[in-house]
């Protein structure tokens, strides 16, 4: 084990974040894959297979090539996660379950454009707009995908 600078012990880990977010990854990627060729129909796992297969190869040689890495990429303070990514991640999921995708996208960027990123009103309120036009035309319109209602029912809002 090595020591800090404060000449605490760090564990063996210390400084792999990219491996074991990579080994986290990759057991995601395994179990989507377990899933599909074990749930789904054979027509129906052709679409998915051709984007999981791929992305497990990619993610154990990701997992390859760190495990192999003797020093540790250093991680600028820009990439660092703070705990205000994991709040507006939370907030976003949980708005999702109770209004629903169709009016999570817009409140989501309405909000976060004006409260984290300091946008004046009205380019936040333009660039909702565009979002909520993007996914009703898309998604609801055009492919006739019908997105997720949340909790709170809103039938005259929500497909």
């Amino acid at each position: 084990m090595s020591t800090g600078p404060t000449g605490l012990s760090r564990g063996v880990l210390a400084g792999r974040g990219a491996l074991l977010f990579s080994l986290a990854v990759l057991a995601v990627l395994a179990y989507a894959a377990y899933e599909i060729n074990t749930g789904f129909t054979t027509r129906a796992r052709l679409f998915a297979n051709a984007i999981t297969v791929p992305a497990l190869v990619l993610a154990a040689f990701q997992v390859a090539r760190e495990a192999r890495r003797v020093i540790p990429l250093p991680v600028p303070s820009e990439a660092v996660v703070s705990r205000s990514a994991f709040i507006w991640a939370i907030a976003f999921f949980v708005s999702m379950w109770t209004i629903g995708l169709q009016l999570t996208i817009p409140l989501f960027a309405l909000v976060y454009l004006r409260l984290a990123a300091g946008e004046a009103w009205p380019k936040a309120a333009a660039y909702a707009a565009i979002a909520w036009l993007f996914v009703e035309l898309t998604f609801v319109q055009t492919l006739h995908i019908p997105l997720p209602a949340g909790a709170i029912p809103l039938p005259a809002i929500t497909n």
